[in-house]
């Protein structure tokens, strides 16, 4: 059953952001931040008696009706979904920003648990965390299993660490360590590296010059490189000798234009241990679909068949159900 608070405190806090967003001339994005900042805090501070209308204080101010801490995680995160999606929709925010849907980050989070041996010291990093949605959602799936972990995130967009930011003290009450920057030319000392990168990658040409040590950074003659083959290759860079790499990458990953760079990865520089098309309902665009990609180091593990096959659809739970023992049989053999 919907906890009635969810859809009470969305109106309340979308109404905030509204009022903001038409006295201070912001996108909603930037009023969302704001807003949820204040919420956070509890009262409106120093600095934004100084830099907001008079308007906007007291709409802030109306923020003390909600009790947010009554609320569990799994709602708190719900009502946070729920305001920076009709954020992002009157923003008409691009593509590649908009959070990830919850069925890939649940479907994700099931298959890291049931394969990368994660304990209470664990560091799970999102390389391009973005608002922060799929970490999040990685983490109400891990408290199903009575499992907290350690987290971190990595982005070059500064609204949307903001957004993450802000998300992550609301449902956390403290900051997560988020790193601004380019995650492809990240220097090599810049993180830790951690035991478990997950990402759900942007999709399009790298605006740069591709590091001239990547395998996947393509010639000159071949024009720009694409970002989501660099990203893959960089995230091995970021975790733990023993770590393990989890991405949402297109469905034609191993079939599109260029794919030979990635093919050359694999047997070069990454182990591929699994490659699982989503549910195809999950796309209204079947050319933009999208699946999950295991990776680990090379010789890390023993050997195994590549974990490969098309999750069911979800309106067939007896068949998506198998399918998840599968994967649970498959990660037991790790």
């Amino acid at each position: 059953m919907i906890n009635q608070q969810i859809p009470e405190y969305f109106d309340k806090i979308f109404a905030v952001v509204e009022k903001l967003q038409n006295e201070e001339k912001t996108t909603y994005r930037q009023s969302l931040v704001q807003v949820l900042s204040t919420l956070v805090a509890g009262d409106v501070t120093a600095a934004d008696e100084e830099q907001l209308s008079e308007a906007s204080q007291s709409a802030l101010t109306s923020l003390q009706s909600i009790n947010w801490q009554d609320l569990s995680f799994s709602d708190q995160r719900n009502v946070l979904q729920l305001t920076l999606l009709k954020a992002d929709r009157q923003d008409q925010v691009s593509a590649n920003d908009q959070l990830t849907p919850d069925g890939i980050g649940y479907l994700l989070g099931d298959l890291l648990y049931q394969t990368a041996n994660l304990t209470a010291e664990s560091t799970i990093m999102d390389m391009v965390v973005g608002t922060g949605n799929l970490l999040w959602t990685v983490e109400e799936t891990l408290k199903r299993y009575d499992l907290t972990v350690h987290e971190a995130g990595i982005d070059n967009a500064e609204t949307q660490l903001a957004l993450a930011s802000v998300t992550g003290e609301a449902l956390h009450q403290e900051q997560t360590p988020l790193f601004w920057g380019d995650v492809v030319d990240l220097a090599p000392d810049a993180v830790d590296p951690v035991d478990v990168v997950i990402g759900d990658l942007p999709v399009g040409y790298y605006p740069g010059v591709g590091p001239a040590d990547f395998v996947t950074t393509l010639s000159s003659e071949a024009g720009k490189s694409y970002a989501h083959f660099l990203m893959i290759e960089k995230s091995l860079d970021l975790i733990k000798d023993d770590g393990w790499v989890y991405l949402v990458v297109p469905a034609d990953l191993l079939t599109t234009a260029n794919h030979e760079a990635i093919l050359k990865l694999f047997s070069q520089k990454a182990q591929l241990k699994a490659f699982l098309p989503l549910p195809a309902e999950y796309f209204k665009n079947q050319e933009r679909a999208k699946a999950l990609l295991v990776l680990r180091k090379p010789g890390v593990g023993p050997k195994q068949e590549v974990l490969m096959g098309q999750y069911p659809s979800v309106k067939n739970p007896e068949a998506l159900q198998e399918f998840l023992q599968d994967i649970k049989a498959w990660g037991k053999l790790k």
